[in-house]
C-alpha cells in the first residue's frame, strides 16, 4: 500500500508548522492570521481555502493543533505518540475517504471539524501517524544542538539525525572542537 501522500507532504507541513515557534529564541512566526495564510501557501498550495479570511480564531486554533503535534514529537515511547496521535484524529473527527482526482485512487483524510485547523490537525496528524507506524518513534526527534529545540523526521539510512539541519550539526561540531582544544 502506498500512503506516501501522508507520508512526505504531510509530515514536512508538520514538522516545518511546530517549528513555527523557536522557544529557545522565544521567536514566534504566527502572530497574525495572515501569518498562517502565508505559511499554508508556501508549505502547502492546496490547502482548502474557503471563502473567508482567516481570524485570529483561526490562528488560536492553529497554535493549538502545532502544540499538540510537538507533544507527539516530545513523547517518551511510540505508546504515548500514538495517544497523541489518535487523541488529535478524534478530535478533528478525521474521516477516511477514498479519492479519484489525478487519475488513481488514493487515500485522503478529511476532518469533520470546519476550518484550517480541524484540516491541518487531520492531514498532519495522518502523516505523523502513517511515519510512526513505518519508521518508529526513533525517526522522530527534536534537536539536540544546545541552542535548538525544532523538531524532525529522520530519513537517513542509519537513523542517526541527531540535528534539525547541517546548520545545527555544523554548529555544535565547531563548538565540540573548540572544547578539545581548549582542554589541551
Amino acid at each position: 500500500m502506498d500512503f506516501s501522500h501522508y507520508s512526505d507532504e504531510t509530515v514536512t507541513l508538520a514538522v516545518d508548522l511546530v517549528n513555527t515557534l523557536e522557544v529557545f529564541g522565544d521567536s514566534e512566526s504566527l502572530e497574525r492570521p495572515g501569518d498562517v495564510e502565508r505559511f499554508l501557501d508556501e508549505h502547502a498550495p492546496g490547502w482548502p481555502r474557503g471563502r473567508r479570511s482567516l481570524t485570529h480564531a483561526d490562528l488560536h486554533e492553529v497554535k493549538a493543533i502545532r502544540s499538540r503535534l510537538r507533544s507527539i514529537f516530545s513523547a517518551v515511547d511510540a505508546a504515548q505518540a500514538a495517544e497523541h496521535l489518535n487523541a488529535l484524529l478524534d478530535d478533528v473527527a478525521a474521516t477516511p475517504r477514498v479519492s479519484t482526482h489525478g487519475g488513481r485512487p488514493h487515500l485522503h483524510v478529511e476532518p469533520a471539524v470546519a476550518g484550517v485547523a480541524g484540516w491541518l490537525g487531520a492531514v498532519t496528524a495522518m502523516g505523523l501517524s502513517v511515519a510512526l507506524i513505518e519508521g518508529g518513534m526513533e525517526r522522530m526527534g527534536i534537536c539536540e544542538s544546545s541552542t535548538c529545540d525544532d523538531v524532525f523526521v529522520d530519513t537517513s539510512r542509519n537513523r542517526s539525525r541527531r540535528h534539525c539541519s547541517d546548520t545545527c550539526t555544523t554548529r555544535e561540531n565547531v563548538a565540540a572542537h573548540r572544547r578539545r582544544r581548549r582542554s589541551l
